[in-house]
């Protein structure tokens, strides 16, 4: 019951955090959200415990699949799908650096080993103590904004956390992920903008 108030509560945190990005843009262009296409496309909670069925030595059965650093990857045509995913498989987020960008997967059949498993990030190489030590905010900034990606942050201590040479290689994870049969790469998304707490 604990872990889905907590994944409830993490559903209308993002909810709310929408509408304000909605109000946002609707103040600088001067339109309705609706009209400027802004929507919710997908949404999805990691770091969760949940009950499943699957397979497991022969019979399936229920059990209890905790994903730390982790989200489900559920393969086309599996139970717990929505109707509009039935065919490709369940959408995965992989989110990389605030420099370096994120993926779109799809969920495999071929997952079934890991409970249909896969990462939600490409994980960090070092602490955030660390990162603040090895890079300035500032600095980090000018050079993101240099390349085209515009970021704003409530401090740049903050920033200097998230610096893209704190995380691991994005392209490398999605290659393991994709060697091991979890899911599959749909598209590569590139940074354009990041607003960082």
């Amino acid at each position: 019951s604990a872990m889905k108030l907590a994944v409830n509560m993490a559903f209308a945190n993002r909810q709310v955090i929408l509408h304000r990005i909605r109000e946002v843009f609707s103040e600088v262009f001067h339109k309705d959200p609706q009209d400027l296409g802004i929507r919710m496309v997908y949404d999805v909670a990691h770091n969760t415990a949940k009950l499943e069925r699957h397979l497991v030595k022969g019979k399936t059965r229920e059990v209890l699949v905790h994903r730390k650093g982790a989200t489900r990857a559920f393969g086309p045509g599996m139970d717990g799908l929505p109707e509009c995913y039935k065919e490709t498989g369940q959408p995965v987020i992989i989110g990389g650096s605030m420099e370096t960008g994120s993926y779109l997967l799809a969920g495999l059949k071929s997952g079934r080993d890991t409970f249909h498993t896969t990462a939600h990030g490409s994980g960090r190489t070092m602490s955030r103590h660390q990162a603040k030590k090895q890079f300035r905010g500032e600095k980090l900034q000018k050079e993101m904004e240099a390349r085209g990606i515009y970021v704003r942050s409530a401090s740049l201590s903050g920033l200097a956390e998230e610096a893209g040479a704190a995380y691991k290689n994005i392209d490398d994870v999605v290659d393991t992920i994709e060697m091991a049969g979890l899911s599959k790469r749909v598209a590569r998304l590139s940074p354009v903008g990041n607003v960082k707490g």
